[in-house]
Formats: C-alpha cells, structure tokens, sequence
C-alpha cells in the first residue's frame, strides 16, 4: 500500500506536488476504511479518488506511478547510454524543460514503512536512496548520489544477506538491477517484487480480459454469483468452448488470438417471461454489463492477497452506482482483509459524500498558470468543511476548485455568431464562489 507520492516536474507537474495517503488520526471518521500498521501510529487508505477538469493532471499524477515502478523495474534492461523512456519533465518552461524529474514513494510491504526517493535526466539517474523503518526509526539502505558508479554506492549498516555491490549503468536504477538478482540480499528483492507484482494499472479504455481465468470454475461460478446479485437480469454464467467453435487461423498473433477467445468465452443467461432461460453472448449484452464482467476477477484477486490497483477513470462505461460497489468493497475490512488499495481517477460525485468517503480519501488537481496541483480536501479548514458537509454539492458549486472554468457567453457568440451576455452579467446571474473562502489559512 502507498502512503505517499510526490513529484516535481514530471509532465503537466512543475513544482513539487505531494499526495498523502497516509493516516495518524483513523478514529476520527470511518476508522474502516484505514488499514494500520501493526504496532504503529500510522495507517494507509484503504482507497483514494481524483478529482478535476480535463486535463488537470489527475491522470499525470497516476502516470508518476507507472514512471516509478519502470524505474524500478524495467530501467535495468536499458544499455549505456540510451534514453530513459519516462522522463517527461515539464515542457512549458525553458529552466525545466532539461531539469531533473524527482520522485517520491512511501509504502508498505508485509506491515514495514518504506520510502524511495529518485531524481534522473535524460539518460542519467542522478540520485536514488532506499530507507526503511524496522522501528520507529527510519535506516537507511543505500544511497547513490550523483556522479557514483555501481563502485561508489553507499550502504547502510542494516543492508546486508546477500551481495550488495552490483555492476549497473548510468541509465540504471540500482533497485532494477539488485532487486532482479538472485544474489541480492531478500530485503531489495521484496521491494522490487513489490512493484513488479503487486501493481496493476488499468488505462481508461484498457482491454480488461478473462484470458487467465477461462478455465478457472471457482472464479467462473464466483462470477456468475456475483453479477446475479445485480439487477441486470442475469441469472448465471455459462462457460463456451470458443476456441473450438471459432476454429481461429494459426496466422493471428497469439496476443489478439487469447482476446478473441476471451471475448467469446461466456455467454450469459437471462430469465425470459415463462421462466425458461434465454441465452445472450457478450457482445449482445451492454458494454457495462461486459466492462463490470470483466473487472470481475481483478476485484476477487485483489480481495485473495495484498495488491494496489491504479484505475483511471474507474466509472468508465459502467454506472455510477456500480463504480460504489467497487469503492465500498475495497473500503470494507471484512472484505478486504488482505489491506489491498485502490487509487483511481473519476468524475462520479455521488461517490464525493462524507457518508462514503473520509476527506483524506478525496483529493482534487487544477491547473493554474498552466502547472498541475494536486491537494486534498483534508488541506481545507476544518471548521468550514466538517465530516458532515456535502462534499459534492459543494465541489460542483467550485468551492474547492478541481472544476472547468467555462466561459458560455462566448462559445454562444462563436457558435451563434451574434452577441449573448457579457461574462460579468453571467457571473451575477448565477454567481462566482471563492474558494479561498473554505480553504486553511495554511
């Protein structure tokens, strides 16, 4: 699970920007939806969901997620000299357009704090350390700061099991290198498979497949019970031999082969007026019935052992009160007992409501002046915004910002080709709020 994310420059993010996910204070308000650390004061969200406009940097800031676990786990791969694929700084500014990008990651792993702090160029890692906390105390790894060699790496005096001085290029980060070792000491192997194997980002449109669970019976009758507990009138799942029926050519490429055979896989049967059953093929269902169908096996892996899921625009074709469902499930430690998590973008403000999420679950990005921010609504003056305030009335009026500033009156003249209202006019007609009015003096 993640605590917390920081960047700075890195695409639409120019200046440090740092997103907490971490807790101190669960009793507060829904103690449920925090997972804490054993023997510790501190917890993670068991969720957290984006807010904003278009183009804000809601989806730039999951990107930093997908940058860093590339770092860690794919720069290795990369030979001397070529260009480090993520670094993407920002461009609208000629002091940070060759500037390093910096990251930051703190997370969990099996109930022990760690923190990754990494800085790189074009074709260069500049600086990356690794501490930990085996106690209160925070213990450092390794660090390797700019212009070090695999020779010249510092380690801490806790680092030790294994080799720990491990040949990489300039281009490489140590992590990916020691971590993919099997010499390496167990603590760096962790944090790599970690991020190797626990992570699972879903891009908005992403193909969402049943090609590793077709032959699965116990996750093919848990799915038929669970899509039978939503009313969309489908009464259970049943299992189709595609392959055998599609008799697919040998020439299509294995990749678009299993998703043809997934896609084909299952038909779904409906209860007609008499009470016989009618048989439906997944393309003839909705596309949110399909969507929801195939997130299906994602959530009951993510509710078997200990994963985080990153979801962009997580109420992509699917209802809203479906995207509920999912935020709930995750938010509920009965059933997410393993302490999964999940972070998502989303424009569902029935979701926004203090009777579903806590405030540090919410958080909201803009762009002012062309940068992206990210902040959450836990940043605002308590007294104002309380764990009782109605949290999406209040964002869709923009009293915390994370809207579109629409201008009206004049796409009317430019669509209309005549004159409307002036904006002023429009702005006392139906108001203009201050968010500063709600936020902290911090």
């Amino acid at each position: 699970m993640f605590l917390s994310l920081s960047m700075q420059n890195f695409r639409s993010f120019k200046d440090e920007t740092k997103l907490n996910f971490s807790v101190t204070t669960p009793k507060s308000h829904m103690p449920s939806h925090v997972s804490m650390l054993d023997n510790a004061s501190i917890g993670a969200l068991r969720s957290v969901g984006f807010y904003g406009a278009n183009a804000s940097g809601k989806s730039n800031a999951l990107m930093a997620l997908t940058a860093i676990q590339y770092l860690v786990c794919s720069s290795g791969d990369l030979r001397d000299g070529k260009n480090i694929p993520c670094y993407e700084p920002y461009r609208l500014c000629s002091d940070t357009i060759d500037a390093p990008i910096k990251f930051g990651v703190e997370f969990i792993i099996d109930g022990t704090r760690y923190v990754y702090n990494i800085s790189f160029k074009k074709n260069e890692i500049l600086n990356e350390s690794l501490d930990y906390y085996p106690s209160r105390v925070k213990a450092n790894l390794f660090t390797r700061k700019e212009g070090d060699s695999w020779q010249d790496i510092k380690f801490g005096n806790l680092y030790k099991g294994g080799t720990r001085k491990i040949a990489f290029f300039a281009n490489n980060t140590y992590l990916s290198k020691a971590g993919n070792n099997a010499s390496s000491p167990q603590i760096i192997r962790d944090v790599y498979n970690f991020f190797n194997d626990n992570i699972e980002f879903i891009r908005v449109g992403q193909w969402i497949g049943w090609n590793k669970y077709i032959d699965d019976l116990d996750m093919i009758e848990k799915a038929s019970k669970i899509i039978s507990c939503i009313d969309i009138g489908i009464s259970k799942i049943i299992k189709v031999d595609a392959e055998r029926e599609l008799n697919l050519s040998q020439e299509i490429p294995d990749e678009i082969k299993d998703m043809i055979i997934s896609e084909n896989s299952f038909s779904f049967a409906h209860l007609s007026e008499n009470g016989n059953e009618e048989i439906f093929k997944k393309s003839e269902e909705s596309e949110g019935t399909g969507r929801f169908f195939d997130m299906i096996p994602m959530l009951v892996e993510a509710f078997r052992k200990q994963c985080v899921i990153v979801f962009d625009e997580l109420d992509n074709n699917i209802h809203p009160h479906m995207a509920d469902v999912i935020v709930r499930l995750f938010n509920d430690g009965e059933v997410n007992k393993y302490n999964s998590q999940l972070i998502f973008t989303t424009h569902n403000m029935q979701l926004m409501s203090p009777e579903k999420m806590r405030r540090d679950q919410l958080f909201f990005f803009e762009k002012r002046q062309g940068k992206s921010i990210g902040y959450s609504l836990n940043d605002f003056d308590k007294t104002r915004v309380k764990s009782t305030t109605p949290f999406g009335v209040w964002y869709d009026q923009g009293r915390f910002g994370g809207v579109p500033k629409i201008n009206y009156p004049e796409i009317v003249t430019l669509l209309s080709g005549e004159k409307f209202i002036e904006q002023s006019t429009f702005d006392d007609l139906f108001g203009e709020y201050n968010d500063d009015e709600v936020k902290s003096d911090e």
